[in-house]
């Protein structure tokens, strides 16, 4: 399993602190957007971060890509910033739509040439997201282990079990999952029959301070 750090930050200089303390641990980072309609909470927006580098307030190692997690209702406006991030040579592994919208997902790779991806709620089951979409066509699905907008919240284990649903369904292309990922529960993620290919991690390292160095050197370890 690859770990990825996810950043929800409320405002520029957070986001500026963080990105410049993973960037010596990670090639992947992972952005949460929130616009306080979908979900309940107003993160760091991507207008500020393109603000950020063009001014030369946090510079971004070459080898870096990024994953934005989109927790908007307007997403085809928050995939035009970052049509603005790949023109400041910023590169874009994915970009995860939030399922219960139904994106059209192979008009929006065409219009935006960027890859796009389903975040999955709770509340949403993987027969109606198989029932809706040729799921050979979807290169990344987020499964979201809490209930989405804050960090911290409790880890749902019942949500693993769309992973063996989207095997089941014959997907194969990467599962990610979001939310409530530390040391107490990574061994529930484990012990699955079906693990995924990607942890995404939040307040486990965002908030480990001093601990930060152990922390990575524990979850690589687990790759």
């Amino acid at each position: 399993m690859k770990t990825v750090p996810t950043l929800l930050t409320l405002d520029r200089f957070e986001l500026s602190d963080q990105l410049e303390l993973f960037q010596p641990y990670y090639d992947r980072i992972q952005i949460d957007i929130a616009d306080g309609i979908l979900v309940p909470n107003v993160t760091t927006q991507i207008d500020e971060l393109s603000d950020l580098i063009s001014q030369g307030h946090v510079e971004i190692n070459s080898k870096m890509s990024f994953d934005f997690h989109l927790m908007v209702k307007n997403f085809k406006a928050e995939l035009s910033k970052i049509e603005k991030l790949i023109a400041q040579n910023i590169q874009i592994n994915t970009v995860l739509v939030n399922a219960s919208l139904q994106p059209k997902i192979d008009n929006l790779i065409k219009e935006f040439n960027i890859s796009i991806g389903l975040d999955v709620s709770p509340s949403t089951e993987i027969a109606d997201i198989a029932s809706h979409y040729d799921l050979s066509r979807i290169s990344h699905i987020q499964i979201m282990t809490v209930e989405p907008g804050f960090q911290g919240s409790p880890f749902l284990p019942e949500m693993l079990n769309k992973i063996t649903q989207l095997r089941d369904h014959h997907y194969s292309g990467e599962i990610l999952i979001d939310g409530g990922v530390n040391s107490t529960t990574i061994p529930t993620i484990q012990s699955c029959k079906n693990p995924p290919d990607v942890i995404c991690i939040g307040s486990y390292l965002t908030k480990a301070g001093d601990d930060l160095g152990s922390r990575v050197d524990f979850l690589k370890e687990l790759e």
